[in-house]
């Protein structure tokens, strides 16, 4: 649709609209339904953006350069426009073009029209309206005050807040263009501030379309003063630019947006988002900290100070441009799955407030907002995601679509593994490097062999990429073992020296409980990996899965991955079929074997209340691994933490004894309590004098034969035993309050 622009003063008049129709305008009256004048409100937020708008208009006429103040458009009904949006610029216009009319004493012929524009959204503003054309101030004081003192004010209106706000911005006109000269001849003849116009009526606008157009704002938004200010800036480098971006803005990029504006159906906070985001890019891609007034961003990246500012304003064009012409929502949905594998897309996650795989609409939504005091509502690994689609967009005529597919698995795959690597703080900022790989990624499909991304998800996916040259009939269950949601892109733990078992480790994670998987699997070997002082296992909780992605993925922080993976293949490689029955089969063969050693991975197979159903930590003392307690907590042992085998032996007896919180025994009555140490069984009596207890006993008595072989390995079951302990102690209570301490 072709738009016309007016000025104020040549909006009123004939005019034929672009698709022929004649239309005529004699005046203008801002309805009832409108909202007051609000430009000229008192309030921090609105002086700002007043001081910033006027100073946007100022900077036009003292450089004689051209600024659109956007849309306006209304009903036209016997000549009367009534504004449907534009009334604050319409209102502010007026103003200014009466200022200029009285400080340069223009004739009232030529400024007749501004006795056509009024407010009929209350009596006082219109009657005001009225006398204001009239009256001709002196300049020598106030002109607020000046007004406010004529005989014709009346007290009254000073309750009428667009009398007040019209006070204001005349006062705050005053203090800014009481210096410009010719203001009359750039206003009205040169016409340096003009806005795009449509009558609705006329042009038989659908309502869609008026929402549509309205989606521009409401007037007064930060956006509308912004986008002046910016256009203005951006008119001092480039005109022919200015012009370009300042069309798209208005009718490109909101056709573009208008599918992603919120529930107020303006798309301003939408297109900052974005607009952030593209600009951040280019603050990350020099190694520098944002900022976060967009003003001082806009200057810095895109004013005339800056000499890459044409470059980063061509970044910003192509940007926005490239998500022009087709359907974006089509565009993530034929690349990109959501929680479950298709074949040909790469599966991304949701957002984390909203169920969409689309992740130009995340941006637009949620780019710069936070969850709470650290976490970003679109993190960074989410703005290395939609960098390489950018980067594809604007590349499309060199990238094939096959070549895109690939290349956006491999940066995913990337990306997902290297959270430690994805930072852009004060002590670390990696993102100039990981856009710089990104971008050679998506332009070259070649995986650089150093770099910003973790190093050892650098070496799989390039020894993948050699893999799938020589065994192409196994790309698809790759691709869909890596969507797998414990290695989001990570096969290592299963390699691929193994394809057999891709499909495999898909079945016995999505068809078994962890808790059968943990046993089975440590009836296979030790699978544990082992941090500093403590060792982890996979939780039971089936909600909980990031232990077992912990495990699946090798860490230089962690010691025994190679030991995970041999076992995992081992227990793939004998099972056909996966199911809990299945796995309860190997569970009880295992126990049953009379050849079975009683190490510790027995107990955890025998006695599941061992297995953590939080994070999978464990901490064992230096006297052994039988001396072992299931933590509560990740890092720390100061959480709620449970001897293993007192727990055992606990609910083997029915829960009929307390077992104590952290690390704490078996308590069998108030004084009397049992331990399980890594050899022995240690008995405690409290003393009532001081409240500490006392090993009184140890258990094997030295006329009984150890429960532990020479290796280390029992002989019997320390559960068992214990059991049977308690059941011998537990008659005979009154016999340990005569052993001394």
């Amino acid at each position: 649709m072709n738009i016309n622009e007016y000025s104020f003063c040549s909006l009123f008049g004939k005019h034929t609209a672009s698709d022929g129709k004649q239309f005529e305008i004699k005046e203008i009256e801002i309805p009832i339904i409108q909202r007051d004048y609000a430009q000229g409100r008192k309030n921090d937020a609105v002086s700002r953006v007043r001081e910033r708008f006027l100073d946007t208009i100022l900077d036009a006429v003292n450089n004689n350069h051209h600024l659109t103040l956007d849309f306006v458009y209304g009903e036209i009904e016997n000549g009367k426009l009534i504004p449907l949006d534009g009334q604050q610029r319409l209102t502010t216009m007026f103003l200014l073009h009466w200022y200029a009319s009285k400080k340069e004493c223009i004739s009232e012929e030529k400024c007749a029209f501004l006795k056509k524009f009024t407010y009929y959204t209350r009596p006082s503003s219109r009657v005001f309206c009225e006398r204001f054309v009239e009256h001709s101030p002196e300049f020598n004081c106030t002109i607020s005050e000046e007004i406010v003192n004529q005989s014709w004010f009346q007290y009254q209106w000073l309750n009428d807040p667009t009398i007040n706000g019209m006070l204001v911005m005349i006062d705050a006109i005053h203090a800014k263009f009481n210096a410009v000269t010719n203001l009359w001849q750039k206003l009205v003849d040169d016409q340096c501030v003009t806005f795009y116009f449509l009558p609705i009526t006329e042009m038989g606008l659908t309502d869609e379309l008026y929402i549509k157009m309205n989606s521009r704002g409401k007037p007064l938004t930060p956006f509308e003063h912004f986008k002046a200010e910016f256009e203005g800036m951006i008119r001092e480098y480039d005109v022919d630019i200015s012009n370009e971006i300042n069309k798209k803005f208005d009718l490109n990029w909101t056709d573009m947006l208008f599918p992603y504006r919120g529930d107020n159906n303006i798309i301003d906070e939408e297109f900052m988002r974005y607009f952030r985001f593209v600009s951040d890019l280019l603050y990350y891609q020099k190694g520098k900290s944002l900022e976060s007034d967009e003003f001082k961003l806009a200057k810095s990246l895109y004013g005339k100070e800056n000499p890459e500012a044409h470059d980063n304003l061509v970044f910003l064009k192509n940007a926005f441009d490239c998500w022009c012409g087709f359907d974006i929502d089509e565009f993530f949905d034929k690349h990109f799955s959501g929680n479950v594998y298709q074949s040909g897309k790469t599966k991304i996650s949701p957002n984390i407030v909203q169920d969409t795989i689309n992740l130009f609409k995340q941006c637009c939504d949620d780019y710069g907002e936070y969850l709470d005091s650290r976490r970003r509502k679109f993190p960074l690994y989410k703005t290395l995601l939609l960098y390489a689609v950018l980067v594809y967009l604007e590349n499309k005529e060199s990238i094939t679509e096959t070549g895109f597919q690939r290349r956006i698995r491999i940066i995913r795959n990337l990306i997902m593994n290297s959270s430690d690597e994805i930072r852009a703080d004060a002590q670390r900022n990696n993102m100039p490097m990981l856009l710089q790989e990104t971008k050679e990624i998506m332009l070259t499909g070649v995986i650089p062999h150093t770099g910003a991304y973790n190093q050892k998800q650098r070496e799989e996916e390039m020894a993948k990429e050699d893999w799938l040259i020589y065994n192409p009939q196994y790309s698809d269950e790759l691709f869909h073992l890596e969507d797998h949601n414990l290695l989001y892109g990570c096969v290592s733990v299963v390699g691929l020296e193994h394809p057999e078992n891709f499909k495999k480790f898909r079945e016995l994670f999505n068809n078994c409980s962890k808790q059968s998987i943990s046993r089975a699997l440590l009836s296979y070997g030790d699978y544990s990996q082992s941090l500093d002082w403590r060792w982890q296992m996979g939780t039971s909780n089936e909600r909980n899965l990031s232990t077992w992605q912990d495990l699946f993925h090798p860490s230089n922080k962690r010691k025994g991955f190679e030991n995970t993976k041999a076992v995992l293949n081992a227990m793939l490689s004998s099972i056909d079929v996966f199911s809990d029955y299945v796995l309860e089969e190997v569970i009880e063969g295992y126990l049953a074997n009379p050849e079975v050693e009683l190490n510790w991975r027995y107990y955890f197979v025998k006695y599941p209340e061992m297995l953590s159903d939080t994070y999978g930590m464990y901490y064992s003392f230096k006297d052994g691994i039988f001396h072992t307690l299931k933590m509560h907590t990740a890092e720390r042992l100061n959480g709620r933490h449970w001897n293993v085998f007192n727990l055992a032996i606990h609910n083997a007896t029915n829960n009929t004894y307390t077992l104590g919180e952290y690390g704490d025994k078996l308590h069998i009555s108030d004084e009397l309590s049992l331990d399980c140490l890594n050899d022995k069984f240690v008995l405690y009596r409290r003393s009532v004098e001081d409240n500490e207890e006392y090993a009184i006993e140890e258990y094997p008595l030295p006329s009984e034969k150890p429960f532990m072989d020479e290796n280390g390995i029992d002989m019997e079951d320390r559960v068992e035993y214990g059991v049977r302990l308690v059941n011998q102690i537990v008659p005979k209570i009154d016999d340990y309050f005569g052993v001394s301490f």
